[in-house]
């Protein structure tokens, strides 16, 4: 017998499954009851302080699928249920979870087309069961060689705020990060706040045809306190107005061509102000599979949600000219059947005395069979105004363009669209993956090239591909070995990646 919202809710049920379920004869061998002994189950604790309701309160279903996106966010909890059932004198909630495996020993290797990336990490995504994540990573690629040391506590000294900490130690230089915040735990919870710093201190480049052409010392600091409250609406509306303060220093030194041709930097800048903003978002959502992993349970916000923060930096408070900083973001989604499609977009920039400076607009759309596979396609432009001499938007391999090379074509305005067919050719082979095969073709374009050659109008390649899903995985896994034929006639680009497109 159903109950309905209102019914005080009389009990709390946790059911918790291990990574590998042992009644099933595939999974019941010794190498998964290893698995199984190795891995610490979620603590009951930390499920229940995830929990958007508790005894006592009347029944409410939208609650009920909220606590399930946020424990599917977790990445080491999916799929997740909360499902409530009648009991004796109300309603009986039951919470029922999935653990992922979450220590990864992982050795990571990558090529976009000529440019290999490797590096080893050892991390655990739920330390201890308690959701806490550590990790430790070397990594190397064509730009530097870095040895990072991250760790994140969602439930701070076993409250709801929240600290994360990141130290990066490169061949080039370092970057040190550190935030507390007092999130908005649920949609309506009524304030937030937070405290963030951070110190990036790194050589930064410039690429063309898949090489370094320009290079020079870049460091900036960065410390941001923020608020939040929510304002009454509608149900099923959230609406949020933001405050805070911030002071960010940014300085360049050093720069030039790689032939030791000198080459103008930015300029220094300093800024001191304050921001505020207004955010809406729609409790709107699907849960889907199929949608970038086949098994893992996906949700997708339809909103339309939408975000606006503009910034003042004041001369009088230490900032080195006056100046207005705009980030405004809007999304939205739609599920017609299987088939889901989005819309994005955004501006992040600047607005100085003599205009607009440090501009990005960037679209966003596109379509995907959800499901067992079919096409997915997406257009996708971003288009720079007065972008700083350190900045361009370059194309190839790494940002869709497959049968090129990583930073082929230098810009500083893209657009690049993608159409790929995907479909699952095995079901879950040893209880640990999915192997699919992808047919695609890319095409694209760069304009205001500055230190490189533009595409000269449209380029485009057609390739082949293997996808593996990692079902085990703590979050969405996907590895793509592809090969993409260039519009040129030339041999094949290779590619390992592990990640979706889009």
């Amino acid at each position: 017998m159903p109950v309905g919202p209102g019914t005080p809710i009389v009990a709390i049920e946790i059911i918790r499954h291990d990574v590998f379920d042992l009644s099933d004869p595939r999974t019941d061998t010794w190498p998964y009851r290893t698995a199984n002994r190795l891995h610490i189950l979620t603590r009951e604790e930390f499920i229940r302080a995830q929990l958007l309701f508790q005894e006592g309160d009347p029944l409410d279903l939208t609650l009920l699928a909220e606590t399930e996106r946020k424990l599917r966010a977790t990445g080491f909890l999916n799929p997740v249920s909360v499902v409530a059932r009648p009991g004796e004198g109300g309603a009986v909630v039951v919470v029922e979870t999935y653990d992922k495996w979450t220590t990864d020993v992982n050795f990571k290797f990558g090529s976009f087309g000529g440019k290999s990336r490797s590096g080893f990490s050892l991390s655990e995504q739920n330390l201890l069961g308690r959701g806490k994540e550590v990790e430790l990573e070397y990594h190397s690629d064509p730009e530097r060689s870095t040895t990072t040391l991250r760790y994140r506590d969602p439930l701070f000294l076993a409250t709801r705020w929240r600290m994360a900490a990141a130290y990066s130690n490169a061949s080039d230089g370092t970057v040190s990060a550190l935030a507390f915040e007092y999130p908005f735990f649920a949609l309506d919870s009524p304030f937030a706040g937070g405290l963030s710093w951070e110190r990036n201190s790194l050589r930064e480049w410039l690429w063309a045809g898949g090489k370094k052409v320009v290079g020079g010392e870049s460091t900036s600091r960065t410390l941001r306190a923020w608020g939040g409250i929510r304002l009454a609406g509608p149900p099923g509306r959230i609406d949020r107005v933001l405050a805070g303060l911030f002071r960010e220093e940014v300085s360049f030194e050093e720069w030039g061509y790689v032939d030791g041709r000198p080459f103008q930097p930015p300029e220094n800048r300093t800024e001191v102000g304050f921001e505020f903003g207004w955010e809406r978002q729609r409790d709107r959502w699907e849960v889907v599979q199929g949608f970038r992993a086949w098994e893992r349970q996906e949700d997708l916000p339809l909103g339309p949600n939408w975000l606006v923060l503009v910034g003042v930096a004041l001369e009088g408070w230490g900032s080195d000219r006056e100046r207005f900083r705009l980030q405004a973001e809007r999304r939205q989604g739609w599920l017609a059947g299987p088939q889901f499609s989005w819309l994005f977009t955004s501006v992040h920039g600047r607005w100085e005395g003599d205009g607009a400076t440090g501009t990005v607009f960037r679209i966003e759309g596109g379509t995907a069979r959800t499901g067992g596979g079919g096409w997915r396609t997406r257009l996708a432009a971003d288009l720079g105004y007065g972008l700083e001499p350190n900045r361009q938007l370059t194309l190839g391999a790494d940002t869709g363009l497959r049968g090129w090379a990583a930073d082929t074509f230098d810009g500083t305005s893209r657009v690049v669209a993608n159409a790929e067919w995907h479909r699952p050719i095995t079901g879950e082979l040893l209880g640990l993956g999915i192997v699919g095969v992808t047919v695609f073709a890319d095409a694209g374009k760069t304009w205001g090239a500055r230190v490189g050659r533009s595409t000269g109008g449209w380029r485009a390649d057609a390739g082949v591909g293997l996808q593996v899903e990692l079902t085990r995985a703590s979050v969405v896994r996907v590895i793509r070995v592809e090969l993409a034929w260039p519009d040129t006639g030339g041999g094949p680009t290779f590619l390992v990646i592990s990640g979706s497109l889009f």
